[in-house]
């Protein structure tokens, strides 16, 4: 009976990753770390189709559903507060 009240530790981890994917923060932060590079690199010869476009047509919308999760959670908090 003891094996079943313990906690495995491979559970630990899937609610710490729910909690990273969930957080919008993390989402702005990797498609920033993402985008910004990739802007250098295309705009250095705008001529050559690179890789890098790619990465800005998947990132770029993950980065502004981040923005626009950040904000609704700031304009929901805000709503709160005068009441």
């Amino acid at each position: 009976m003891k094996t079943a009240i313990i906690k495995q530790p491979e559970m630990k981890i899937l609610p710490i990753l729910k909690k990273i994917k969930d957080n919008p923060w993390v989402g702005v932060a990797v498609s920033l770390a993402i985008i910004i590079p990739s802007l250098y690199k295309i705009l250095d010869d705008v001529t050559v189709l690179r890789m890098e476009y790619l990465l800005l047509i998947i990132f770029f919308p993950l980065y502004i559903k981040s923005l626009k999760k950040i904000f609704d959670q700031i304009l929901d908090s805000t709503d709160d507060s005068y009441d």
